[in-house]
């Protein structure tokens, strides 16, 4: 019996228009689209192993793009988080798109920027991925067609409308005058963020242990595993008398210092905040009445001396209680936070347990 694992929904779709445009060759030849370099050989696939010369079987080629649209498909999740929670369709025409452009294109794109923010995605994928048909400064025909296959895959998967007749809202999410309302049990924040386009609001659940983000329209983007638990000392992480205040803060100064191992002027302390880490400012008093911006320590960060080294520095590390601070994984700080301050404002609402 296989064992191989099954293959994923969005694959047949992303085979399908991809095979059709790149073509299948099976004697490597100088890419046209790039100035004869780097070589390709099967559906558009390159690398060192292809040079001038190689040539491989259509069974090789079949698993070459399977191969690739894969690596395609971890970029799309990667940058674009929401995209897990899309229809097989959709996912199909983004990984298209990028198997084309690459990750590097989606990356700085102004795709990526409105998708972030929250913008309907019909709209920007109609209006964002035709302006990717040149090649310099050429249109290219073959691209025009398929970025036109690519949104209208991209409309095909669009999700069934469901209305209700009063639209959900998140907790402290945009809503009338008046105080933040908070699930029984729970203290957070007595103000609201003022939220404007391009801003997000994270809210910091310590019960379930949780971050949800939402946009400012009041959509929800995702929710992480999170920590709002406190220590005593950096050893003594099973302490929970010091959790991170509960109130409004504001995401500042940006620590990128910890991304790479610090070498000669590595200090244990530093270990403890992993890849990033980012001050946040207390705007209920909770940093204390004279306190100032990036001064009394209160953080949003990775790492964790408790996870022993180098395991501090893992994309992933297990989340252990940390003095006052908010701790997510490395990865989630890189790859769903950092790119939110591209945008606009990040506050965030931290819950607890009302004693």
């Amino acid at each position: 019996m296989s064992t191989n694992p099954p293959d994923p929904q969005w694959l047949a779709s992303a085979r399908q228009i991809v095979a059709q445009f790149e073509g299948c060759v099976l004697t490597a030849y100088p890419d046209p689209g790039s100035g004869g370099d780097p070589w390709t050989i099967g559906y558009g696939h390159t690398g060192p192993e292809v040079v001038p010369g190689a040539t491989i079987t259509q069974a090789v080629a079949e698993g070459l793009l399977a191969e690739d649209l894969r690596l395609s498909a971890a970029d799309v999740f990667r940058l674009l988080p929401m995209a897990g929670g899309w229809t097989a369709k959709r996912q199909a025409a983004l990984i298209s798109f990028v198997f084309n452009i690459g990750a590097r294109g989606l990356e700085f794109s102004t795709l990526r920027r409105r998708l972030l923010a929250g913008d309907d995605p019909d709209a920007v994928v109609k209006a964002e991925l035709p302006r990717w048909s040149k090649a310099g400064s050429k249109v290219m025909e073959g691209l025009v067609r398929r970025r036109a296959a690519e949104v209208a895959l991209f409309l095909a998967g669009a999700p069934t409308p469901v209305t209700t007749a009063t639209p959900p809202r998140p907790p402290g999410g945009p809503a009338p005058d008046g105080p933040p309302i908070w699930p029984p049990g729970m203290v957070g924040p007595k103000i609201r963020p003022s939220l404007k386009p391009g801003d997000h609001h994270l809210i910091a659940n310590d019960v379930n242990e949780t971050l949800t983000a939402w946009t400012h329209d009041g959509r929800r983007l995702w929710r992480l595993p999170c920590l709002c638990r406190g220590q005593g000392k950096e050893a003594e992480w099973n302490r929970t008398g010091t959790d991170t205040p509960p109130g409004l803060y504001r995401i500042g100064k940006v620590y990128r210092d910890y991304e790479q191992d610090p070498a000669a002027n590595f200090t244990p302390d530093r270990r403890a905040y992993g890849w990033y880490s980012f001050d946040l400012e207390g705007l209920e008093g909770q940093e204390g009445p004279n306190s100032k911006p990036y001064r009394d320590g209160i953080m949003l960060h990775g790492g964790g001396s408790a996870c022993g080294w180098p395991g501090a520095w893992g994309p992933r590390q297990t989340l252990y209680p940390t003095l006052g601070c908010i701790r997510l994984a490395n990865q989630d700080l890189r790859d769903r936070i950092l790119p939110l301050l591209d945008l606009g404002t990040v506050w965030i609402s931290v819950l607890q347990e009302a004693a």
